[in-house]
């Protein structure tokens, strides 16, 4: 059974917790890389955009990363094959993650280590019940130092932090994809 999908903030949003700061161990960040002072909204980020291929969908993640401050939750939004993980991928790489970045689809969570800032790649396709949330203390462990990418966010019942963007990336016909903030 398939959850309704959820406000970007839900209906009340959760504080963040003292435990988990917008500061991590790597001093390789730096305030103007990760701007702490004001949260990123959709209206801050670039308009509707058109990748017309993966390289395209990875460059757009990049060029993206600065306006993300630790602590963002990026949900991804789209249907299979849309390029939420080719958009995972390029915001890897930006931070700096080597090697290859794989998908979580079987996991649940591939949390991503290495570059400046700790990513988690979670995707919720397979959850289904109360259960699955419970077991994996949701969305506690969303508070995290660094970023996280939540595929199929719309399977999550509950609210969702403050700290929440979402993306959605669209087909196109002639196999492009319509990136769009919301």
């Amino acid at each position: 059974t398939a959850f309704p999908p959820s406000s970007a903030a839900g209906p009340s949003p959760l504080p963040l917790p003292s435990s988990a700061t917008a500061s991590t161990p790597n001093k390789a960040i730096t305030q103007a890389a990760f701007p702490s002072s004001a949260m990123t909204t959709s209206a801050k980020l670039s308009p509707d955009t058109i990748c017309a291929d993966a390289t395209a969908t990875r460059a757009h993640a990049a060029r993206h990363l600065p306006l993300f401050p630790a602590g963002t939750i990026l949900r991804l939004h789209g249907p299979l094959g849309a390029g939420k993980s080719e958009w995972v991928r390029g915001l890897a790489h930006a931070l700096g993650v080597l090697g290859e970045i794989p998908s979580p689809t079987f996991t649940l969570c591939q949390p991503l280590h290495g570059g400046r800032l700790p990513l988690e790649h979670w995707d919720l396709y397979r959850l289904e019940n109360a259960r699955d949330w419970i077991s994996l203390g949701w969305p506690d462990c969303l508070y995290t130092a660094g970023l996280v990418a939540v595929e199929w966010p719309e399977r999550y019942p509950g609210p969702w932090p403050a700290q929440t963007l979402d993306l959605t990336l669209t087909p196109q016909s002639d196999g492009s994809r319509l990136l769009s903030w919301t």
